[in-house]
């Protein structure tokens, strides 16, 4: 039994003469016929290594434990040092995070009853609103690599949730 990527697998160049008549298989028209198939064999190529990324997105969903394996393996595949925090799993002080200007970084916001800070009358409209954050080494910080840790995470997170990036 052949796997279904197998169909996949063909020597363009050894096709190409194969489909020749015996009295045509020269080196000139056999170098001739190759340039004509290099083409196609460069477009088969990319087509095989689409099905692999779509097959690897696939295979992959918005879970937290995949997220995490998705996102190690981009950026930090050997110590796999990036982790997903859910709400839920953070401590009791960490469910709310302003941003501070001044300081350039994320500021955690007692939650309310514990000691909490009052920062609009009408109380925290709008500061705790992250499902999720991505602890991510400090090593890996930099605009590209944030860029692309964005898209990555965008993609296979679930539409409705948000997150933030905390660097350690």
């Amino acid at each position: 039994m052949s796997r279904p990527d197998d169909i996949y697998a063909v020597n363009m160049k050894r096709l190409a003469l194969l489909l020749l008549p015996t009295f045509w298989r020269k080196p000139l028209i056999g170098g001739l016929i190759y340039a004509g198939v290099s083409a196609l064999g460069r477009q088969l190529g990319e087509l095989r290594e689409y099905r692999k990324e779509t097959g690897y997105r696939l295979e992959h969903s918005g879970q937290v434990c995949k997220l995490r394996g998705v996102l190690n393996d981009e950026f930090d595949p050997e110590l796999r040092r990036i982790r997903v925090e859910d709400s839920e799993s953070a401590t009791l002080s960490e469910t709310s995070r302003i941003w501070k200007r001044e300081k350039e970084r994320w500021a955690i916001v007692p939650t309310r009853g514990r000691g909490a800070l009052t920062i609009h009358r009408e109380g925290y409209a709008g500061t705790s609103g992250y499902d999720f954050w991505l602890t991510v080494p400090a090593e890996l910080r930099s605009a590209e690599t944030e860029t692309r840790l964005r898209a990555m995470t965008d993609i296979y997170k679930l539409a409705s949730k948000r997150y933030a990036i905390n660097y350690q």
